[in-house]
């Protein structure tokens, strides 16, 4: 009964902190309203459990009304009094609370027409007429030349309405279309909209489907168009955010490929609006939702917003979208124009994506008196950009948005110093879409050369039929400056060797530039450095910290480098040298194998190095083995004997070996001392016995480790010029004392000192 009464007193006691934790969060701009006698227009995010009819119930008892639902957010946008939205902020069912976004952007005012400009007498300059120039801007017209014109491709536009029955439309097929202001199926102008309501969302669209010949003809003409009127022109801010993000889920529906938007939303009710600490990605619904219409698939653009002037970070949503194509402005010289947003994104990623013409570009404009204007804004640029994409998407209609979206950035004008004013430049669309996935090297495999005569081999995935077939430009140099060019030739296949015999160590780059058969540039980026490594490696014997092995007659292996006939093959000399004296001990000449075995035996009980030379013409390269070899005698001696300590003198420059190894034979087991002395004869140091040892040793040999481990010595009979008490002696000459059964036997030793 006690425990039940603890329970209950407990769960009282936790109760109010774990109906806090249920409660929503609320953002800043909604608290600021809870106060004020009126009503608001929200998102209401529900938690995973709860299902979005319940949601929209919830707004009714509270008094609001359902505007729109999203089960791509899990939430509902609604008007609801500030007395419900106060209750709100209390309902366990809900997740967070925010305000409704409105649109407030800058406009420029269109410049009527009054005539054609004199268009280029011949040429698709000609045929485009005075919308040729974004066309000539993003290299557009050799995919024309191809006969792409967006077949098969599926474009939702998310604008103010659309004049769908201008004769600069009439033969574009329109599969869908839905007025989000007045939830109807009409976008074009209503008795109850504005008179210059679909005057900008038409604009747009003509940059992408118009199709008057000599006059104007859009990106994409013979694509597929869903037309989403999502903005209410009718006061200084247009309608909220939560049309565009059923704008989106309706697209997706109908089966878009891409989501062109010129629209940005920043702004809440009331004046409140997004801080540029919030445009991380994460925060706006519209952002949300765009990334979700990329993670389906859909490659979605949108304009960077038309506040550059006022420096960085001023971006709008759903600009800050990692997945998300923002594009800013520049003219048709390329000049960024100073409306044009700038980034970074508030955790740091570099916006805008892209730029594209956005000054002086000409339109259908249903206002005007002839018909058309010339334009300036990121609206106009965002869907060039779009419309590029269709072709892209004509040409690969497997490309996720990412890979459409690094293709474009692979080919763009900036892409070698991306910033927060432009982000990757101008993209070359033919360039994109004839090399979508780039040049990919693919011998070396990384950033070691695998040949003495470096052999560069490539891929090109992906080029389309129509741009085959490709030759290669081909400069390979020093360095990835490209100021000391080794080879620069033409080729035809996709892999080039460089005859002359490179050093070890030596550091290469490559330039490839693509020319498809419709004269299509790719420049690829340098790709290097590539290092070439050293000529031959050693295979056996080559322990830094030494071997101990058992035959005297070893065969000694290497590998080496692949090199081109000629100028190869190579040629080795091979030289096994005592590590004690330097001598020479045996040696095999201009040897064309990769091995050899001495004609006789080593002596045993003896350090030694191994070397190849490897040649190549008059050239040649020396490896050397890292460590020291010895060839251990396992039978018992028949002399006891205090061989030289190895090295000595100590320690050593060559090896870097900080210790020397003292090695014996005992030809009868007895009591054993192994001892360092002095020149004065005052031991310094006891090898051997150590505390806690037993004298005793039997017959055998001492100080070399066993067979086949690495390692110069026994530790118990290693020195490194300490004394006893663990300090380090002075530099200078010692002696190492072996008391024996059969005497005592010394050898000088060399300490050269611990900072040698």
């Amino acid at each position: 009964m006690k425990l039940a009464r603890l329970t209950l007193a407990l769960i009282a006691g936790f109760a109010p902190a774990i109906l806090h934790a249920q409660r929503p969060t609320v953002s800043d701009a909604v608290e600021r309203l809870l106060g004020r006698d009126t009503v608001v227009t929200v998102w209401m995010f529900g938690r995973p459990d709860v299902g979005l009819t319940d949601l929209e119930n919830l707004v009714v008892r509270l008094g609001g009304t359902v505007r729109r639902r999203s089960k791509w957010l899990h939430a509902v946008s609604a008007d609801v009094p500030t007395a419900g939205l106060r209750a709100a902020s209390q309902r366990p069912e809900l997740r967070h609370l925010q305000p409704v976004a409105r649109f407030i952007g800058r406009r420029f005012p269109p410049v009527p027409v009054s005539r054609r400009l004199a268009a280029p007498a011949a040429g698709l300059d000609s045929t485009f007429g005075d919308g040729a120039m974004p066309l000539r801007r993003l290299n557009l017209f050799p995919l024309v030349a191809r006969g792409l014109t967006g077949v098969g491709v599926t474009v939702a536009v998310l604008d103010t309405g659309f004049e769908t029955e201008l004769p600069a439309f009439s033969a574009t097929t329109v599969l869908g279309q839905y007025d989000f202001v007045f939830n109807d199926s009409i976008v074009r102008n209503e008795p109850q909209d504005s008179s210059t309501a679909s005057r900008h969302g038409t604009q747009v669209w003509s940059l992408l489907a118009a199709n008057l010949p000599n006059e104007i003809i859009g990106i994409a003409p013979d694509a597929d168009y869903l037309l989403a009127k999502t903005e209410d022109i009718r006061s200084e801010t247009r309608t909220e955010e939560d049309n565009y993000v059923a704008a989106l889920e309706w697209a997706d529906s109908l089966g878009a490929d891409i989501i062109s938007s010129s629209l940005a939303y920043f702004s809440f009710d009331d004046g409140f609006s997004y801080q540029p600490n919030q445009l991380n990605g994460d925060i706006a619904v519209t952002t949300i939702a765009a990334d979700s219409a990329a993670a389906r698939g859909i490659a979605v653009v949108t304009s960077v917003g038309n506040s550059g002037s006022g420096g960085f970070r001023t971006l709008a949503t759903p600009a800050d979208g990692d997945s998300v194509i923002a594009v800013g402005a520049e003219d048709s010289l390329g000049v960024l124009q100073t409306f044009s947003s700038k980034g970074p994104t508030a955790d740091g990623r570099l916006k805008p994506d892209l730029t594209a013409p956005g000054r002086d570009v000409f339109v259908v404009d249903p206002v005007a008196s002839t018909g058309f204007a010339r334009v300036a804004g990121t609206s106009f640029s965002a869907p060039l950009i779009a419309g590029t994409l269709a072709l892209m998407r004509e040409t690969h209609p497997t490309l996720t948005p990412i890979d459409l979206l690094g293709a474009l950035r692979g080919s763009a004008t900036n892409r070698a110093n991306p910033d927060s004013s432009s982000g990757w430049g101008r993209p070359d669309g033919a360039a994109a879409t004839t090399y979508p996935r780039g040049v990919v090297v693919v011998d070396p495999p990384d950033s070691l050369m695998t040949s003495v005569t470096p052999r560069f081999e490539w891929d090109v995935p992906d080029v389309p039929f129509a741009a085959t077939p490709v030759t290669y430009e081909v400069i390979v140099a020093r360095d990835t400056t490209l100021a000391t060019v080794l080879l620069d030739t033409v080729v035809t296949e996709p892999a080039v060797t460089l005859l002359d015999p490179q050093r070890p160590a030596a550091r290469l780059a490559i330039q490839i530039t693509v020319v498809s058969s419709d004269t299509v540039r790719f420049d690829a980026p340098v790709a290097g450095p590539f290092v070439v490594p050293a000529w031959t490696e050693l295979i056996t014997f080559n322990n830094p910290a030494g071997i101990t092995i058992r035959d005297a007659r070893p065969t000694f292996r290497w590998s080496s480098l692949a090199v081109a006939e000629p100028p190869g093959p190579f040629r080795y000399d091979v030289e096994v040298i005592r590590a004690d004296r330097g001598t020479v001990e045996a040696q095999g000449e201009d040897l064309t194998v990769r091995e050899f075995t001495p004609e006789e035996e080593l002596e045993r009980n003896t350090p030694y190095r191994w070397r190849v030379t490897t040649s190549l013409g008059q050239d040649s390269v020396v490896t050397e083995s890292e460590g020291t070899f010895l060839i251990l005698d396992e039978s018992i001696p028949t002399v006891t004997l205090l061989f030289q300590n190895f090295p000595n003198p100590f320690p050593d420059p060559v090896s870097l070996q900080t210790s020397t190894c003292i090695w014996f034979d005992l030809a009868r087991g007895g009591r054993v001392h192994v001892d360092v002395l002095d020149v004065r004869g005052h031991v310094v140091q006891r090898l051997f016995p150590t505390d806690g040892q037993p004298a005793e040793l039997p017959a055998g040999r001492y100080g070399r480790p066993s067979v086949n481990q690495s390692g110069q010595c026994d530790p118990q009979f290693e020195w490194d010029g300490t004394a006893r008490n663990g300090t380090k002696l002075p530099r200078g000459i010692y002696l190492v004392k072996l008391a024996t059964p059969a005497g005592v036997f010394f050898k000088r030793v060399v300490y050269l000192g611990s900072d040698f």
